[in-house]
């Protein structure tokens, strides 16, 4: 891969790695977190790695290789890229309607909801429903196209295009349709096309299930970070999906089910922004979808906080991503604690992986933290390293 033409090392100063390591050291004795890991770049390699903590309580420590269930980050990491190349060989439009995929069964309100729509989150479908408890009734073979119908009967929570509002559901359909489209179950289209050709053996899913066969590493192998004790399953998940709705789903879907490392979001990420800049071409990822996909998109009622498939720093008010990253950023939060910004203007990139769910998800001290240590880090690049 050639290396970013306008890459700057970055330089984290004693006192502002000092502060860091005070203020993750806290959260975990706080109990917001038993393990975390934080990757800094200005683009061609990490600058700043370092993990903290304990893969669970009482486990053993988080390293560099320890993955981590990265629940939404499946969206911009695997979805969203995996839409690019669709849309490259022609396989959908962005303005094809679900009509286009799913003939028999869109009911009228949705007939204006397009593929546009669903990757900026402004389809006007609800953010969450507990599909689940009826999926595990069925075979595992029936469950994604039971789920496609259970999806399109949803009442919507807005006219589509009326306005943003995130929505898991979208990306759940998004993953169906790629599926279709691409001739694949998304773990293989994901390794196929992205992992395998871009040399990322840090990223993969856990697929369980009879129609499951293993396409990437194990538990048994590998570290895990745990997320919660499930009152449902009534066990500690350790390499296994948080999300109920993508473990009905034997593991695999278009909004959750990713495992990795921070250094593998990295190579990804890297990969993505060497063709936004065009320092490199790829002929699944020309430079002009990946810039139409890292652009805010824009709805009938105004503007959007979304790209497609990427989140902004735009929202009014306080942001999660702390008070200095650019108007210029894109990224990503993840239900489990994880997160990534990649700021285009200031060119500075970082995730933060962290099992807040454990032991349990009742807890929300972590969204105080989170813009406390990107504040840290952006402070020491807005002064010039």
């Amino acid at each position: 891969m050639n290396v970013c033409s306008k890459y700057s090392k970055l330089r984290l100063p004693a006192d502002s790695q000092l502060r860091l390591e005070g203020q993750v050291r806290e959260a975990i004795g706080r109990g917001l977190f038993s393990g975390a890991s934080l990757l800094i770049s200005g683009g061609l390699e990490p600058d700043f790695e370092r993990t903290w903590g304990t893969v669970k309580s009482g486990g053993v420590p988080v390293t560099l290789s320890t993955r981590f269930d990265l629940a939404s980050l499946t969206k911009p990491l695997v979805t969203a890229p995996l839409c690019m190349v669709a849309l490259k060989r022609g396989l959908v439009s962005l303005d094809d309607p679900l009509s286009r995929f799913f003939a028999d069964f869109v009911p009228g309100d949705k007939e204006g909801i397009t593929l546009r729509s669903l990757l900026s989150h402004s389809s006007g479908l609800p953010p969450y429903e507990p599909f689940y408890p009826e999926l595990i009734k069925l075979p595992h073979e029936a469950r994604r196209t039971a789920l496609a119908s259970m999806i399109l009967k949803t009442p919507l929570d807005d006219a589509p295009g009326k306005r943003a509002q995130y929505s898991d559901l979208g990306f759940m359909l998004l993953g169906l349709i790629l599926e279709r489209q691409m001739g694949g179950r998304l773990d293989r289209l994901a390794r196929d096309l992205l992992f395998e050709p871009l040399g990322i053996d840090e990223l993969h899913f856990c697929p369980i299930g009879p129609q499951s066969p293993v396409l990437g590493p194990q538990p048994t192998v590998l570290s895990y970070a745990a997320t919660q004790f499930c009152p449902w399953r009534k066990r500690l998940l350790q390499g296994e999906v948080d999300d109920e709705n993508a473990w009905a789903l034997d593991g695999v879907a278009g909004h959750a089910g990713l495992f990795g490392t921070a250094r593998g979001v990295f190579k990804l990420l890297s990969f993505l922004w060497n063709v936004y800049e065009g320092n490199i071409s790829n002929r699944l990822w020309p430079q002009e979808i990946v810039r139409l996909f890292w652009t805010r998109t824009r709805v009938a009622q105004g503007g959007s906080d979304w790209c497609l498939g990427y989140d902004t720093t735009a929202r009014e008010g306080p942001s999660c991503a702390g008070r200095y990253f650019s108007a210029s950023t894109v990224g990503h939060l993840g239900f489990t604690g994880v997160s990534f910004w990649l700021d285009l203007e200031k060119r500075v990139l970082v995730i933060l992986l962290a099992n807040r769910v454990h032991p349990t998800r009742q807890n929300n001290a972590f969204r105080q933290l989170r813009p406390a240590l990107h504040d840290c880090i952006m402070e020491t690049v807005e002064h010039g390293n």
